[in-house]
């Protein structure tokens, strides 16, 4: 089996940033790529898109490093962004997933960047990756959160994870006139950290959300992944597009 596979829903690559919606797995998907590491290939569905969400980590799949990794969309200058997706977890026994800010200018506009790229930790569920800034939600030994930027990662933060429901995870950042950053982050609308104060962030980013399976591990699917930058959500590609539509129609009525 690959170690990387194709890439999908390639014809709507060129949806803005600010386009609240990056993918609901229904047709309405900016650009990405799905990609694994690791040694198991034997065990069954593993990271595939199903009933209009994506099975992002099977807890029978063994050793896998899982990723989906949207491509860029130009967040340069941004200064608010609010990241927001819902989860389905269950099974819970251990590893985890992260939500990571990747730097753009250090790992590309397009493409899975395997975790521990800078010589972090090489784990998906802690989300390090140089000059970025990554959430890491643990569930290996209870359900523990970090946050970091460039390596430089914070203490544990408690978090509960219900199982068998879908339920938000949000992450909010705000860029500060001395270049830190300011993050908030929750789970299922319980804040796990409160204004926690980074030394730096990416200028220009891009999302990519990453999990681990190994001996023991857990089933996660993910749905509805959004992206909004400075609070100015940009309408969805359909609605973008009939408003499009509707531009060439009227220059062709004026033309007659």
């Amino acid at each position: 089996m690959k170690a990387h596979l194709p890439l999908l829903f390639g014809s709507l690559a060129c949806v803005s940033a600010n386009a609240a919606l990056l993918a609901d797995f229904e047709g309405l998907d900016a650009h990405y790529d799905l990609g694994w590491v690791r040694s198991d290939a034997s065990a069954g569905p593993d990271l595939t898109v199903q009933n209009g969400y994506l099975h992002l980590l099977d807890g029978g799949a063994g050793d896998r490093g899982n990723y989906i990794s949207f491509a860029g969309t130009g967040t340069a200058g941004w200064q608010n962004a609010s990241f927001s997706m819902d989860i389905n977890a269950s099974a819970v026994a251990a590893d985890g997933f992260s939500v990571a800010f990747l730097d753009t200018a250090t790992h590309g506009n397009s493409g899975v960047v395997r975790v521990g790229a800078g010589g972090f930790s090489d784990v998906e569920e802690r989300g390090m990756y140089s000059n970025s800034i990554g959430v890491g939600f643990r569930t290996f030994n209870g359900t523990n959160a970090t946050v970091n930027y460039n390596g430089a990662e914070s203490g544990d933060a408690g978090y509960s994870l219900p199982q068998g429901e879908w339920v938000p995870v949000v992450v909010d950042l705000a860029r500060n006139g001395d270049g830190s950053v300011t993050l908030n982050a929750s789970v299922n609308g319980s804040s796990v950290f409160s204004d926690y104060a980074l030394a730096g962030g990416p200028d220009d980013f891009r999302i990519q959300i990453g999990g681990r399976t190994g001996g023991a591990a857990m089933t996660l699917d993910i749905d509805n992944i959004a992206l909004s930058v400075d609070g100015n959500a940009i309408p969805e590609p359909t609605s973008t597009l009939l408003s499009a539509l509707g531009v060439l129609a009227l220059a062709a009525r004026r033309k007659r």
